[in-house]
């Protein structure tokens, strides 16, 4: 049992049953190794593949279910062994020489080593039929997919079965005219072997016969006497000498026989081996006739190859003649397409420098929109400061009105005071004449006098209070109209600002100016690589071309070699009439083919030479598509440029829209508020080139909202203030005044501070717009160097076209020679 698993898995692990196996009806690899081999010997899968091979209707039918069945086994061998033998007889034009595999082993004995042999007989028979057969290129890209040993191995295997002839013998050599002496000899010595052993087959054959045959006379005598001895076992012992004599005398006549047909075996064996020693005569004669023809065979296929390497190199020749007619198209078309090429080569270079500008502008403005987010941060910073003034100004009109309240009542406390001074001198004055009438009257008392005395300091102390207020408050006035003289000076210095504002205003527009050229200039750019992309496909059309040409002249060589063998195939047929027609035929084919080959000779160095220039000028014209292909893969990179710049102008085309729509919103927010516009207007010049414009309008928008409300307040407080004025005309004027002076002041200042850090920013501005001039500049003398270049370039593809036109004409002239050089092959 442990030998039979050690064959068993070495049989599956052979090269031969891996290949059967990719045929994948043999069963899994976790099906038990005993039932593939059984579907092995059973013959089932094996036929299958036959029938793949050969899906003829002759093939007979097989048994599907065999069921360890004997004889249901050989049957299915035996059509898999006649399918095989007609398979190489009838298809392949072969003969089997090898010894077929034995049915018999096989059915009786499967599990042996012997039927192991036999069906890796069958597997290489069959390998040999897959292999040969017209679906060959399937079944060789599956062993292709095998690992390298395994292919090896294989590989084998067939030249055992396709170059080997002591196995199979190649019945095609039979329909050649002639053949080389070295083969011819090996073939007779192969065909003197395999005689040799078909008459010691035939000998063992014939002892096998006579074995048989004695061995079936026996039986059959002894099959009558059978019924005898059962029938009467207790017979006489005369009986049984006379059944013994009887015996010896069928077996003496038997034996007589027997010699005889081994006399008459003998006398043919004897006269086949003479005609055998005749035969060999016969065979050296036609060897030495074999030879003769064959080195006549050998110098005519001499010349009738170099006759096809002449027709090959015809094809060659028209087909590149054919191929330069197409490259001067192309050339033509390649040229015509050059001028545009450079054109757009410069206009490339020119796009390219405008983006580098667009970045340039891009980087300033973000720049710009740093320094404009940190001004909308100090904004944040003002607007408190702002507030904490407005609060301040809130107190100081509160303080101002307890003010006028207190002046009020200082007023009126100086009316007061004057009347009762008024009152107190009237008083004094009737107090003195009543104190000099009293003077006269000595019983006046002290007291009195005393009284009299602390009146007036009492009222000379309120005067001079009072006298100290009226000083300060002239100081105060005095203070405010300082205060508007500073404010005077101050708005002379905005009217400066607002001057040098619009100066700034006008740099702006020139700059607005040259963005919407660089919209223009990209707007050419995207038209310039519609352009290019059209060129684009244009160019993958006539590649696309060129491969269908490329495919049809194939198909066209394979037609001209199908129609040449074609004719070797009847000048094969024809050399087969007889040999003495043949030598004649040969002789004058000879002459013929020696002049051909002359004239066809000097017209191949004729050839060769024209070939060698037809070669540069391919080698040129591909020098050239190869830089067309160089030009695309430029092409598409400056595609894929101009794609990020159109995404980057489209970018900046939104957020010019969204410039354009919130600048009509801040026209009609200036309209709303002129004097809150004024202070905002370098901010939102700034604001344009923002990308969050939204925001920031959005936050301008609450702001202005707060200002406004902080404006109605402003004017209810000033409509109090107009009341209160009033009231009090003079004081109220100039104190306003002063105020509103002050404010303005402060404001222009930090307007002046602004324009101050814009007029800095535009200067750099400016500066950049300079250097950016100057780089372009540049660039524009280094294109025109580059169109010089371009211009030589044409020149020599100019007359490198002249070159090729000349070239085609001698491809004409070839064609011409080529035309007669095929009627002289067809005459011979």
């Amino acid at each position: 049992d442990v030998t039979v698993s050690e064959l068993l898995e070495l049989f599956l692990q052979s090269p031969l049953v891996t290949w059967v196996k990719t045929f994948g009806l043999l069963g899994s690899d976790n099906e038990d190794k005993l039932a593939v081999y059984m579907n092995l010997a059973d013959g089932i899968f094996l036929n299958r593949i036959m029938l793949q091979v050969d899906p003829r209707p002759t093939n007979q039918r097989f048994n599907e279910h065999v069921n360890n069945d004997v004889n249901l086994r050989i049957q299915n061998l035996t059509i898999l062994v006649r399918n095989i033998k007609t398979y190489y007889q009838e298809i392949l034009q072969q003969l089997i020489i090898m010894n077929l595999p034995n049915v018999l082993t096989i059915g009786k004995d499967p599990l042996s080593g012997k039927s192991m042999d036999e069906i890796k007989k069958l597997l290489l028979l069959v390998l040999g039929c897959a292999v040969q057969c017209e679906r060959k290129e399937e079944f060789i890209e599956r062993i292709k997919q095998l690992d390298i040993e395994t292919q090896a191995a294989i590989v084998s295997h067939i030249q055992e079965v396709t170059h080997n002839q002591e196995n199979v013998f190649d019945l095609q050599w039979l329909e050649l005219p002639a053949m080389a002496p070295e083969e011819l000899e090996s073939l007779s010595r192969n065909m003197v072997f395999h005689l040799k052993r078909l008459i010691d087959e035939r000998d063992e054959c014939a002892e096998l016969i006579v074995d048989l045959t004695q061995d079936r006379d026996y039986l059959q005598s002894q099959q009558p006497l059978s019924p005898l001895k059962t029938s009467s076992p207790a017979s006489s012992p005369n009986l049984a000498s006379r059944v013994s004599n009887e015996d010896k005398q069928h077996l003496s006549v038997e034996l007589a026989d027997a010699k005889a047909k081994l006399r008459r075996s003998r006398q043919e064996l004897e006269e086949k081996s003479e005609q055998l020693v005749d035969i060999r005569h016969e065979v050296d004669q036609l060897v030495l006739e074999l030879q003769k023809i064959k080195q006549e065979n050998i110098t005519l296929m001499a010349d009738a190859r170099s006759a096809r390497a002449y027709r090959d190199e015809l094809d060659s020749l028209r087909e590149k003649a054919n191929r330069v007619e197409r490259l001067e198209m192309e050339l033509v078309r390649c040229k015509e397409k050059l001028h545009d090429v450079d054109f757009y080569k410069a206009r490339m270079e020119e796009l390219r420098e405008d983006n580098i500008v667009l970045i340039e502008t891009k980087t300033m403005l973000e720049e710009q929109m740093m320094i404009a987010r940190a001004r909308g941060d100090k904004l944040h910073e003002i607007e408190k400061e702002n507030l904490q003034l407005k609060s301040k100004l809130h107190d100081i009109e509160l303080d101002r009105d307890t003010d006028k309240k207190r002046i009020e009542e200082l007023l009126e406390e100086n009316m007061v005071l004057e009347i009762a001074q008024k009152q107190s001198m009237n008083e004094s004055v009737h107090l003195g004449k009543e104190l000099e009438q009293l003077s006269k009257n000595t019983d006046l008392s002290d007291t009195r006098k005393s009284f009299v005395f602390e009146l007036n300091e009492c009222a000379s102390s309120r005067i001079l209070k009072l006298e100290k207020d009226n000083q300060s408050l002239q100081n105060i006035i005095q203070e405010l109209r300082d205060a508007s003289l500073v404010t005077e000076e101050n708005s002379l210095k905005f009217v400066e600002l607002q001057n040098e504002n619009q100066q700034l205003g006008q740099k702006i527009e020139k700059l607005q100016n040259q963005i919407e050229k660089e919209k223009q200039s990209n707007q050419d750019l995207e038209a310039l690589s519609e352009e290019l992309l059209k060129e684009k496909q244009d160019l993958k059309d006539t590649m696309e071309a060129l491969k269908a040409d490329q495919e049809r002249q194939i198909q066209d060589l394979e037609k001209e070699t199908d129609h040449l063998n074609q004719m070797v195939f009847s000048l094969r047929q024809r050399s087969q009439v007889s040999t003495e027609a043949k030598v004649k035929n040969i002789e004058m084919e000879n002459k013929i083919l020696h002049e051909a080959v002359s004239e066809s000779n000097s017209k191949l160095s004729k050839l060769e030479f024209e070939k060698k220039q037809l070669q540069k000028d391919f080698e040129q014209v591909k020098e050239k598509v190869e830089r067309v292909e160089e030009m695309d893969k430029e092409l598409h990179r400056l595609e894929r440029e101009n794609d990020q710049l159109a995404k980057k102008i489209a970018a900046m085309k939104i957020t010019t829209e969204k410039v354009e729509v919130l600048e009509q919103e801040n026209k009609d927010l200036e309209v709303e508020n002129r004097k809150l516009k004024k202070s905002l207007d370098t901010l939102h010049n700034v604001s344009i080139q923002l990308e969050n414009l939204e925001k920031n309008n959005k936050q301008l928008d609450d702001k202005n909202l707060e200002l406004r409300q902080i404006v109605e307040t402003m004017r209810f407080t000033n409509t109090k203030l107009a009341q209160i004025d009033a009231e009090n005309k003079q004081l109220e004027k100039e104190n306003e005044e002063l105020q509103k002076n002050i404010v303005m002041q402060k404001v222009l200042l930090k307007k002046s501070e602004r324009l101050e850090l814009s007029y800095q920013s535009m200067n750099a501005e400016n500066q950049r717009l300079q250097q950016i001039l100057e780089s372009s500049n540049k660039k524009v003398q280094q294109l025109e160097k580059e169109l010089q270049g371009v211009e030589d370039d044409n020149q020599s593809l100019q007359r490198k076209l002249e070159e090729l036109k000349i070239s085609s004409k001698q491809v004409e002239r070839l064609e011409k020679e080529k035309k007669l050089l095929e009627q002289e092959v067809f005459q011979l």
